[in-house]
């Protein structure tokens, strides 16, 4: 009789342990989902607000000296909403293997992270080269 009581007990401990991982497994894909997601729209309102300020500096004296920072920030916008919007195919791939431990599962991680990460210093870089870029050509 105890011993089908202690086999419970492990199995319960077992489904615990398995809803747990269940809710950090979709904590997590809520967060990646929402945050590639927002780093998709900055960075592409970026080349969009880059482009508008671009055409409308077009024949103005300042403009060859902030012409390459312009290309450069646009270039590194276009990258970062690139990099966002991947995410979504391998992120559906880790999901796929997000039940098994597995060297895979960590791997297709680290990509997520790693592409999520680029997106972010993407923004921040092409950002930098508008600042720059101002401040260079006036």
């Amino acid at each position: 009789m105890e011993r089908g009581g202690e086999s419970q007990q492990a199995f319960l401990g077992q489904q615990l342990e398995h809803d747990r991982r269940m809710k950090t497994i979709d904590r997590l894909h809520d967060l990646i989902s929402q945050g590639a997601k927002g780093l998709g729209v900055l960075n592409a309102g970026a080349v969009v607000a880059m482009l508008a300020f671009v055409q409308a500096l077009v024949g103005k004296p300042i403009y060859p000296a902030f012409k390459l920072y312009a290309l450069s920030a646009l270039s590194f916008f276009l990258l970062g909403a690139f990099l966002a919007t991947i995410v979504f195919f391998f992120h559906h791939t880790y999901i796929n293997h997000a039940f098994q431990d597995s060297g895979r599962q960590k791997l297709w991680h680290s990509i997520i992270w790693g592409l999520l990460i680029a997106s972010t210093v993407c923004a921040f870089v092409g950002g930098g080269l508008v600042t720059a870029g101002i401040c260079v050509a006036v």
